[in-house]
This record gives C-alpha cells, structure tokens and sequence, in this order.
C-alpha cells in the first residue's frame, strides 16, 4: 500500500468515526438525561408510590431483581407522567407564563444563558405551531449568495405579494441555518418557482447543517413536482 493510499484510508476512517461520534452523541447525551431522571424519580417519588400502596394493603418487591425491575418501571413512568404533566402546563396560558418567566431567570446566569438560550431556540424551531403542525414543514434548496452557489433552507410558509398585475407573485418564507449553529442563521423570501424542494425530513437537514456536511444522505434527492407539494400545503393550512 503506497503513502496515498494510506493517506485515503486515514483519511476514510477519519471521516466515518467523526460521522458516527456525531449520530451517537445526541442519542447518548437523551439517553444519559432520560436515565438521570428516572433516577431522580426512583429516589423521590418510587418510595411514595411503594408506600401508597402498602396503605391499601398491597407489597411489592423492593430489593432484588424483581425489586430493581419493578423500581425501574415505576421510574420510568413516573418520568413520563412528569414530562406529560409539564406538557399539559406549558399549553395553557398561565404554564406559559410561568415557563416565561424561568426562562428570563437561567438567560441571566452567566455561561448557562449561552447554552440553554440556543437549546431554548432549536427546540423551540422544532416545537409544533398550533393544531399540530411542525414550524418547518419542509428542507428546500436555495441559490444563495450568488448564482451556482446553493445553501439548505427550512420552509415555513408561503406569502402573497400584491403586485399591480394580475397575477400576484408566490413568495415563499425560507429559514437558513448556519454551520454550527442553526439558530443564528436568516430568514429570506424566495419565489416559488425558484425552491427545489429536498427528498428529506427537517431533522436530516439539521444534523447536516450541524455536522457541516459529514452527516447527509445520499444522494440528495430533489423533488420534481415542487410546485405542486408546495400548493397543496398551502391548501392544509
């Protein structure tokens, strides 16, 4: 094997462990704060239900590895209430203003502002409008800055521009997020006939747009009917 070759190889391997560190990562980081709280909830609110039920006359294991599987699954449901139950809270108006106002609280802590801010903003981008529909409903290719040069756009909503002719031009409201960072990228407003829609889902163009190109399906398919997808939602709306 000539140095080219090994170079090729080095440079192979490199490429697919960043590309699998970056698909594992996130799955871990969820994983690792998903366990944290079942934890929590085992520490905490286990013991209230184990004595609840010895209230009304029933035991359950509490050591071995039925007691370890039992605690588990008490935990893991008690979790999933207490995200519910904050879900629930957060949809009316006076959870919303109590999540406000945490809000303005950690912004002003210094170093946890940086980082919770840009969670705050990604998950908020992410977060379905009212009735149940995604914020960003499709990925989209857009020639920008100059002529030949494409950038990945998420698609939000179509505009009408009243013009003097008789017909009215389709303007379509275009997000661009920026590497590494999505948060910080730009709103533009494309024509219609100038979007070439993306064979694939907003969460894809995130880890690609994140991961600067590493994580991306292959090949990226384009869609033909653009025009037509784009119209009939519109027409959902």
């Amino acid at each position: 094997m000539n140095i080219m070759d090994k170079n090729k190889t080095r440079s192979l391997l490199k490429r697919n462990f960043v590309t699998g560190l970056l698909i594992i990562f996130p799955l871990l980081i969820t994983a690792l704060l998903f366990l944290y709280l079942i934890n929590r909830a085992n520490r905490y609110i286990t013991p209230l239900i184990y004595r609840g039920l010895e209230l009304v006359g029933l035991s359950l294991p509490f050591e071995g590895l039925w007691g370890s599987l039992i605690s588990f699954t008490l935990g893991l449901f008690s979790t999933l209430i207490i995200i519910l139950l904050i879900g629930v809270i957060g949809s009316n108006i006076l959870g919303r203003r109590i999540i406000s106002a945490f809000d303005t609280l950690m912004l002003r802590i210094p170093l946890i502002k940086g980082i919770y801010g840009s969670v705050k903003q990604i998950s908020g981008a992410l977060a379905p409008k009212a009735g149940g529909k995604p914020s960003f409903e499709k990925v989209a290719l857009v020639e920008y800055p100059r002529k030949g040069l494409w950038v990945i756009g998420l698609i939000t909503k179509e505009l009408t521009l009243k013009t003097e002719q008789a017909n009215d031009a389709g303007l379509i409201y275009v997000f661009l997020p920026t590497t590494p960072n999505p948060t910080s990228g730009m709103m533009v407003l494309v024509p219609k006939e100038d979007i070439k829609l993306l064979d694939m889902t907003v969460e894809e163009a995130l880890k690609l747009v994140i991961s600067a190109g590493l994580v991306a399906p292959e090949p990226l398919e384009i869609i033909r009917d653009a025009k037509k997808r784009l119209a009939s939602s519109n027409k959902e709306e």
